[in-house]
């Protein structure tokens, strides 16, 4: 299941998304109240920063470049400072905004939220959010039209503000009929995109009882509230599949044809992040459209939002720490940038991180005592592991006994071992980069001065640990003994090695 979703992940990088919706900024706005003001009984408000993050439509397509994809955005802006401090961030991140039709006469919305002790104090709003007006509509027309065709994938993100009028509906409807795409939504209103035939909506609790007028109720019983009414949720939206997100009560996962599936989630009661429904829709849609099922993309979905959570203001989510995310529980790491994203973690947790390398091909007594010895010079250790073919290049063409996998397998078993990453260079240089290790491990007759890594080690503040390795146990020795098991003794060297079994 980890491969499964890694390997969905590693597929966004070929998508191309358009997102449609509406583009807002959030604004933070941190400082101290430690005073009353002299004309009212209330808090003066001392500004100490200002910071400025694309939300709604606008974080999404922000979402969807981080997590590898090519996002283009398609919306209506103001032509003003908001505005323009909102294309650029859209550019800082790589997304594409040739499509953004701007307006003069439509202010661009902003949500400003006024910061004290960590605590919002106060939102204020501006901008318009009544429709668009017909000019701007014509031109987003036109550009859908022209543009519909190179897409792999759309997502519909509608806060309600205007942008995504009638009419864009109903030539989404016309193109759907003709080519047919994914197309995801997420909306406060779902039953106006019924006809479109979404593949996937993702309404929130609030969102899903209003639209199935139930009574709203606190607690894990949420879920089985909306469970009860899935096939009914499914028919009034005409989605295919729908995700409900359930806050720190994880996700409800309806699709046809199947009960409903729930995705638990990690709590953050402390959390205030802004916009993880944004990274949600932005994994879900990407996901889908690299191809895989329903309920691996909205397990793949919550491990993006998951991410999202453990951050401040409005945050998103790139696929290499997604990736990291998805390897925490399991010991094995696919990708460099995942490993150095984690190690960055546990040095800002103050943990001493231990690093070595081998092969481990027939595991023994003597690597146990040498992971073993590794594992009580620090708080975490990591073991660069050969690859296969790196194996060969160095012990010969009938190396490795065991593969790849089953010596991550072996390796993960043992309590010494935190994480496990693949390497094909003849040297794990890479990877001591990435880590940046406290303590360098190697087992064997070696000195400092023959270990080729040791200088980079120390340049990066780290030091050199030896372990000679334990009397009569290595892989070589072991083969050799497994070898005379088959064949008899001849020389004196193979008649001492047989005794010795």
């Amino acid at each position: 299941m980890i491969h499964d979703k890694i390997n969905i992940i590693e597929r966004f990088s070929k998508l191309k998304v358009l997102i449609i919706g509406d583009g807002l900024l959030d604004v933070y706005i941190k400082g101290t109240t430690d005073r009353i003001c002299r004309e009212a009984p209330a808090p003066v408000f001392s500004v100490l920063s200002h910071k400025h993050e694309s939300g709604g439509a606008a974080n999404t397509a922000i979402n969807v470049a981080m997590l590898g994809a090519e996002a283009h955005f398609l919306t209506v802006l103001g032509k003003d400072q908001h505005g323009r401090t909102l294309i650029e961030d859209l550019k800082k991140h790589k997304v594409h905004t040739e499509h953004i039709i701007q307006d003069k006469t439509r202010p661009t919305i902003a949500k400003k939220r006024m910061i004290a002790a960590s605590t919002i104090l106060l939102r204020v709003d501006e901008g318009a959010t009544g429709s668009i007006s017909g000019d701007c509509e014509q031109k987003m027309l036109r550009t859908l039209k022209s543009l519909y065709d190179q897409f792999d994938t759309i997502i519909l993100s509608d806060y309600g503000y205007g942008t995504i009028s009638s009419s864009v509906l109903h030539l989404l409807e016309e193109l759907q009929e003709s080519t047919p795409k994914k197309v995801i939504v997420d909306a406060k209103d779902l039953t106006r995109y019924k006809n479109i035939k979404p593949s996937a909506i993702k309404p929130n609790y609030e969102e899903a009882i209003h639209l199935l007028a139930l009574e709203k109720i606190t607690g894990a019983g949420r879920a089985g509230q909306v469970s009860a009414e899935a096939d009914r949720l499914i028919k009034l939206t005409g989605a295919s599949q729908a995700a409900v997100t359930l806050d720190s009560d994880g996700v409800l996962f309806i699709e046809k044809g199947r009960g409903p599936y729930r995705i638990s989630c990690i709590p953050n009661e402390n959390s205030r992040t802004i916009g993880a429904g944004d990274t949600f829709i932005s994994a879900l849609s990407l996901s889908l459209a690299a191809g895989a099922d329903g309920r691996l993309s909205a397990e793949i979905a919550a491990a993006a939002a998951a991410v999202v959570v453990q951050k401040d203001g409005t945050s998103g989510c790139t696929n290499h720490e997604l990736i990291a995310y998805i390897n925490a529980t399991p010991k094995y790491i696919s990708c460099v940038e995942a490993l150095e994203l984690i190690a960055f973690n546990l040095r800002k947790q103050g943990k001493k991180i231990v690093f070595t390398n081998g092969c481990f091909d027939i595991l023994h007594k003597g690597h146990v005592t040498l992971l073993n010895k590794a594992r009580q010079s620090g708080d975490v250790l990591i073991v660069g592991l050969n690859t296969d073919e790196s194996i060969r290049k160095v012990k010969g063409m009938y190396r490795p006994i065991n593969r790849l996998e089953d010596r991550i397998a072996v390796l993960s078993g043992l309590s010494s071992v935190d994480y496990i990453i693949a390497f094909e260079e003849a040297s794990p240089v890479k990877l001591i980069r990435a880590v940046h290790p406290h303590v360098f491990v190697k087992g064997g007759d070696y000195s400092e001065a023959t270990i080729r890594e040791a200088p980079l080690v120390k340049k990066l503040g780290g030091v050199i640990k030896i372990f000679p390795y334990t009397d009569d146990y290595s892989t070589s020795i072991i083969i050799e003994r497994l070898r005379l098991k088959k064949e008899p003794a001849t020389g004196a060297e193979d008649v001492l090695l047989a005794e010795s079994n």
